[in-house]
């Protein structure tokens, strides 16, 4: 367990791309501009059908990398040493980036949409409590509140084999973990009950909705409780990657036959069920093929975080100057991500090496 798992970090890194790839896209859909988006001027639902691949993960790979994470350094650190690193990586982040960079982004795409309008300044007010496209910053904080008290209970530090380690390592036994996502599925069935609460309507709606802090929730404990299972978790991983590649896929293409709306294609226990085998065909890829250090991945697994944190203004800004040219969206997309990673990254290394504004953007001073 004291081992550094590079597949983990390698997975975060991937996990914080795909998020920023999934952004961009937004912007050449219908729903763009209800989400505070600009748009561009050519856009096409179509791409819903590849963004419904991730759709259903995405997110719930994150909250399982942060359990997994704070399950990791809890192995080196005490509670109180845990709780005041989530609070320099998570809080200070969450503050300076929602008010900065979640404000400017919206003040662009309101810009764009209504022109300027000196109104927006106050948009931080808003965007502190909503947290912008760093929402789930704040889920994984409270989170923390919740668990860091019961990590002794929770976490097999001595590597004992114990009841879980057992299931993981029987044939199938992995699937077990899937019956509290699938009965979270269940539950978001019942939506009409919980629309007085916010409870969402379908099962990619995790943004400031209550079942993306339930199920949030749900994949950060699992991830505490399967990472404490030491090599019984890492071989269940590398054993089952197939089945969940061929279950995932296969869940996946029924609902795409079904047009995404048909009858059960839109049952959140079946898409709750496809999400398990897609995160842990994550988990798997990353065990046999990515638990390695490389310089790369020293890099990126430091830069993502803060390219993550400012991208989203950036991106506004680039599509808002790209989003009437009369480029096909196949050629612009590729064009535009390029940009956005780019500019991303050289705001990471304008403020990456000034001490005082590491700690902003969740870096550790060196």
């Amino acid at each position: 367990m004291n081992q550094r798992r590079y597949d983990i970090d390698a997975l975060r890194s991937i996990a914080m791309f795909l998020l920023i790839f999934y952004h961009l896209a937004i912007s050449f859909t219908s729903v763009a501009p209800y989400i505070g988006f600009v748009q561009n001027k050519r856009f096409n639902d179509e791409v819903w059908d590849l963004l419904s691949i991730m759709n259903s993960w995405r997110i719930p790979l994150v909250f399982l990398i942060s359990g997994i994470a704070l399950r990791l350094s809890f192995q080196r650190r005490t509670k109180v040493e845990v709780l005041k690193e989530r609070i320099k990586i998570l809080i200070i982040p969450y503050i300076f980036g929602t008010i900065i960079f979640g404000t400017a982004s919206l003040a662009i795409a309101l810009t764009f949409y209504e022109g300027w309008s000196s109104e927006y300044l106050w948009l931080s007010v808003v965007t502190i409590f909503d947290g912008a496209h760093l929402w789930f910053l704040k889920n994984i904080f409270i989170y923390c509140l919740i668990l860091i008290p019961f990590l002794n209970l929770i976490s097999n530090k001595a590597s004992k084999e114990n009841i879980f380690s057992k299931i993981l390592s029987m044939p199938g036994g992995v699937f077990v973990f899937s019956i509290p996502i699938i009965l979270e599925g269940h539950l978001l069935n019942t939506t009409a009950y919980f629309e007085s609460v916010n409870y969402g309507r379908s099962y990619q709606e995790y943004a400031n909705t209550s079942h993306g802090f339930l199920l949030g929730f749900i994949w950060f404990f699992l991830g505490i409780l399967l990472v404490s299972q030491g090599e019984a978790f890492w071989e269940s991983n590398k054993r089952n990657w197939k089945t969940h590649f061929f279950i995932g896929f296969a869940f996946y293409f029924y609902r795409f036959f079904n047009n995404f709306e048909d009858g059960f294609s839109l049952d959140n226990r079946l898409i709750s069920f496809e999400s398990f085998n897609f995160i842990f065909l994550m988990l798997g890829l990353g065990a046999v093929y990515l638990n390695k250090d490389s310089p790369q991945l020293t890099y990126y697994k430091t830069a993502v975080y803060p390219v993550y944190i400012v991208h989203l203004p950036v991106q506004m800004a680039v599509m808002y100057f790209f989003s009437g040219i009369n480029i096909h969206p196949i050629i612009k997309f590729p064009i535009v991500l390029f940009l956005i990673c780019f500019l991303s990254l050289t705001i990471y290394h304008a403020i990456k090496n000034i001490k005082p504004i590491r700690p902003l953007f969740g870096l550790r001073n060196k």
